[in-house]
């Protein structure tokens, strides 16, 4: 019996653990001695200051399976922090005017290394295991020099950027040269570069060509390095793609947003910032929202007027945008009869698992509907009765010409009107309850 529980208990623990935790992305930049949290689908600042960081010249940042390692440039060093931030130790020798780092193939980490003091290889790739371990390194010449970027393709090669020779080569996980993306002579010194899509290279370009293309933000092809789109931007360090579809620059000015459909650029933060890092969190699942499944409202009701626990919650219309948090609904979106709209709890960009409320709308209780309003008899011989559920505000008698012949204001739910002063004919009578109001033919006989 114990060992029946023990092993429910686990298994209850380990469900938890499944449903209750999931990878919630974060954009990281260098800004000012400061790592700062970015919001992954807008760039919107989450966090300004989430690590602070030493002097030497911080230029990237990589997450490694649970920690985070940060390249000074200038200081010779690699920090390791753990997810909170918190300064796990430094990895200090036989590196010299270091740049972009990358984990290539799941199992190393490459650092761009450009100089040769304190035992430094010179302009090469140095490797290391995840745990911090040095493994060697693989010179760039005679192909290339002074490697500022890597990234890994995911499909047996990693693409390296040079300053030197200024273009972008592949490598195989070797480190065995494969040939240029982009060829020497396109642009001048390329800083930071992603895969924006499958077959799309986003490229920062620091310097111009004399005589040449131009510094700023490239998209180059990646079969064949032909330039796709082109953004004069400045002196660009570092470039990041959005959920958005947008893209995050930075420069010494600071950290933009660019908008390529457009080609409208806004800077988010001041300040001399370098490259972006992408770290997955473990997210706690908040607590699913708590009501009533099945909800009645009125004509004219909106989002804001489910109730909901808590009420801050976000809203959509299908499970499938609840549970990716795409294509929010504003409060005020008008309810429709028969729906189901999804009710989110987000919490530090957490999300909760989506609670569906179905709704019916009927109407209101001053509109005038077979349901709820009678008017009798008709024809009449003179006195006629109208009774309505709610309160009705007003009564106005009136002929066919449109002129008011009575009118009165009753505030009450049952009405009789004397119409036997009234010539034998055809009349209107309106009734209204505060917004709502409604024209009956009346027959005097």
């Amino acid at each position: 019996m114990k060992k029946s529980l023990l092993k429910t208990t686990l298994t209850i623990s380990f469900l938890f653990c499944v449903f209750s935790f999931y990878s919630q992305e974060r954009i990281a930049v260098i800004q000012d001695s400061q790592v700062k949290l970015l919001d992954a689908e807008n760039g919107d600042i989450i966090d300004p200051s989430f690590i602070s960081l030493d002097t030497g010249t911080p230029k990237a940042l990589i997450q490694v399976a649970d920690e985070i390692w940060v390249a000074y440039q200038l200081a010779d060093k690699i920090e390791r922090y753990d997810l909170d931030g918190i300064l796990l130790g430094t990895i200090d020798t036989g590196m010299d005017n270091i740049r972009g780092l990358s984990v290539v193939n799941g199992t190393e980490v490459w650092l761009c290394n450009s100089g040769s003091n304190n035992g430094a290889p010179g302009d090469a790739i140095i490797r290391f295991d995840l745990d911090g371990n040095n493994l060697g390194f693989f010179p760039t010449n005679p192909q290339s020099d002074s490697p500022f970027d890597i990234i890994d393709n995911g499909d047996g090669e990693a693409y390296i950027s040079y300053s030197g020779t200024n273009n972008i080569e592949r490598r195989d996980y070797n480190g065995a040269f494969l040939g240029n993306i982009v060829e020497q002579g396109v642009v001048n010194f390329v800083q930071q570069i992603e895969i924006e899509e499958p077959g799309v290279i986003l490229a920062a370009v620091f310097s111009v060509i004399s005589g040449g293309n131009q510094n700023g933000l490239y998209r180059f092809s990646e079969t064949d390095g032909a330039i796709l789109d082109y953004w004069s931007l400045g002196n660009l360090r570092g470039v990041a793609k959005l959920g958005n579809g947008e893209i995050l620059w930075s420069s010494a000015a600071g950290v933009s947003r660019l908008d390529p459909s457009t080609g409208v650029s806004e800077l988010i933060s001041a300040g001399t910032a370098q490259y972006f890092g992408r770290l997955s969190f473990n997210c706690i699942t908040p607590p699913t929202p708590t009501g009533d499944s099945q909800q009645t409202f009125v004509q004219g009701a909106t989002l804001a007027d489910i109730v909901i626990d808590p009420t801050d919650v976000t809203w959509f219309a299908t499970e499938d945008d609840a549970l990716n948090n795409v294509n929010p609904l504003p409060l005020n979106t008008l309810l429709v009869d028969g729906e189901t709209y999804y009710a989110v709890n987000i919490v530090d960009g957490c999300l909760s698992d989506p609670f569906a409320v179905t709704v019916s709308v009927t109407l209101g209780v001053n509109e005038f509907s077979n349901s709820n309003f009678s008017i009798y008899p008709n024809p009449t011989d003179g006195l006629i009765t109208l009774e309505h559920t709610g309160i009705i505000s007003e009564i106005t008698v009136s002929n066919l010409l449109g002129q008011d012949i009575l009118n009165f204001s009753p505030q009450a739910s049952k009405v009789e009107v004397d119409l036997s002063s009234f010539a034998k004919g055809i009349y209107l009578v309106t009734v209204s309850s505060n917004r709502y109001s409604k024209t009956i033919r009346i027959i005097r006989k």
